[in-house]
């Protein structure tokens, strides 16, 4: 599998964190992979044969063909056989606030609802014209600078996810409330309107998240190491928390295929099959 991440361009810094391009040797069976929740909306955007992405708590499932999605609280699991070939971006928190689009909390937004179906064509067939590199993902990038709305800075909430970010989730609403000097209430309500969720769940789903990465090639007994680690009561809790967020038991997701869940951790396919860190 080919993985590429590109910064995002100075003026889509505020609100897109960067912009990714994936694709692999065509698969003759269908490969299925859980995509864990990391705080983050994205946009996908198939160039080969569009995979599947399914919502295993409602049952929902949609063409991974070109959407938009938000901070997920839940797994989704992704599907794909054929060509796999993907561009996309990933959001800030707050970012598809300054897009004009809604939170869109556990869902998705297919983009020819929001850009046009026309919109859509001339893009895939854009990108599709261009190498895999950076080339391609600066189109994507221009493509949606087009489209900004709103690129003013939300302080409150800015600074409230840098001090949930750089703690790995493990920091008290009540610092975090200190930290942007506010109120409880306001804190709440600024970053459930920027972000969809309030900061006290997003601060567990990012701990949960450094957890998992923390699975990805690690030793067989690394659940009871990292529930310690990144502190979790005792290795119970984190068991339960795993399951709400993946779907999976810890043995379970390290003996599935997670070459998605790798790459959102910044691994490499090639580091995940060797067991480096």
């Amino acid at each position: 599998m080919n993985y590429q991440r590109f910064p995002a361009p100075a003026r889509l810094r505020d609100v897109i964190e960067h912009v990714w391009l994936v694709e692999s040797a065509p698969l003759a069976e269908l490969r299925r992979e859980v995509l864990i929740p990391d705080g983050r909306p994205g946009l996908a955007l198939a160039l080969g044969d569009p995979g599947t992405r399914h919502d295993p708590v409602t049952g929902t499932e949609w063409v991974n063909a070109a959407s938009v999605f938000g901070v997920m609280t839940r797994p989704h699991v992704l599907g794909q056989v054929g060509t796999s070939s993907y561009a996309g971006v990933v959001f800030t928190p707050w970012g598809l606030a300054a897009f004009g689009l809604p939170a869109l909390v556990d869902e998705v937004l297919e983009l020819k609802d929001w850009v046009g179906e026309s919109a859509v064509g001339g893009l895939v067939a854009e990108l599709r014209a261009v190498p895999f590199g950076a080339e391609r993902a600066e189109r994507l990038a221009g493509f949606l600078a087009a489209r900004l709305t709103d690129s003013t800075v939300r302080s409150v909430t800015v600074e409230a996810v840098r001090a949930i970010d750089e703690l790995r989730g493990q920091v008290a609403v009540a610092e975090v409330v200190r930290r942007c000097a506010t109120s409880y209430s306001t804190l709440y309500r600024l970053f459930r309107r920027d972000v969809g969720i309030g900061p006290k769940q997003y601060a567990e789903i990012i701990r949960y998240y450094h957890f998992a990465g923390g699975l990805l090639g690690g030793p067989a007994d690394a659940p009871a190491a990292l529930s310690a680690f990144h502190g979790y009561y005792d290795q119970a809790h984190a068991a339960r928390d795993f399951k709400r967020y993946t779907g999976l038991s810890a043995t379970e997701f390290r003996a599935v295929q997670n070459g998605i869940a790798a790459l959102m951790h910044g691994r490499s396919v090639q580091d995940e099959a060797r067991g480096d860190g």
